[in-house]
């Protein structure tokens, strides 16, 4: 993600305050709720996270959690497709980063407030989203070269389906009350 920023890290800060998300998880929900409103305050995001526990950050967690924020919140809104998913380095076993994916995909759908009930949404975003919601209950137990492979794939779907998702969300038009 950010040489500054890494999954371990944010992982650390989730497991030391008591977060029910994982670092992906937590990443997933950020970027959803940027997909749906790029100007949120990180502050709301970690509510969202950490709930009545995120007064107890202290400030170097913090500022690294208001860091990744900002980072993600340019990484969208460049439209260079330089977005990037907070997952586990390709040091940690296949099932344990294919386990983060799923977890950053369920986070992901939170932030959109996402349900699978048909809502209408915009251009291709509902067939991106039913793809992410397949792989966030996909089973991380598998091993081998050709796993390596699709997973790599996989992460790449879900990255470049976030932008698409992002595009399409701003580019609607503002709903009006009648």
């Amino acid at each position: 993600m950010n040489q500054d920023i890494s999954y371990q890290d944010v992982q650390d800060i989730v497991l030391n305050n008591d977060s029910a998300a994982s670092a992906a998880e937590a990443h997933g929900v950020l970027s959803g709720l940027l997909c749906l409103n790029g100007r949120i305050e990180c502050d709301q995001w970690l509510e969202a996270v950490f709930g009545e526990n995120r007064t107890n950050l202290n400030p170097a967690e913090h500022a690294l959690l208001s860091k990744l924020c900002e980072t993600t919140r340019h990484q969208l809104d460049d439209f260079d497709f330089s977005f990037e998913l907070l997952l586990p380095d390709d040091t940690l076993p296949l099932s344990e980063r294919a386990n983060a994916l799923g977890e950053w995909c369920q986070g992901f759908l939170y932030g959109l407030g996402y349900r699978s009930d048909g809502a209408d949404w915009p251009g291709e975003s509902t067939e991106v989203l039913h793809d992410i919601l397949e792989i966030s209950r996909l089973n991380p137990d598998s091993a081998g070269e050709s796993d390596e492979v699709a997973y790599a794939e996989i992460t790449e779907y879900v990255r470049v389906g976030v932008q698409v998702i992002r595009t399409e969300l701003q580019q609607q038009p503002p709903t009006r009350l009648h």
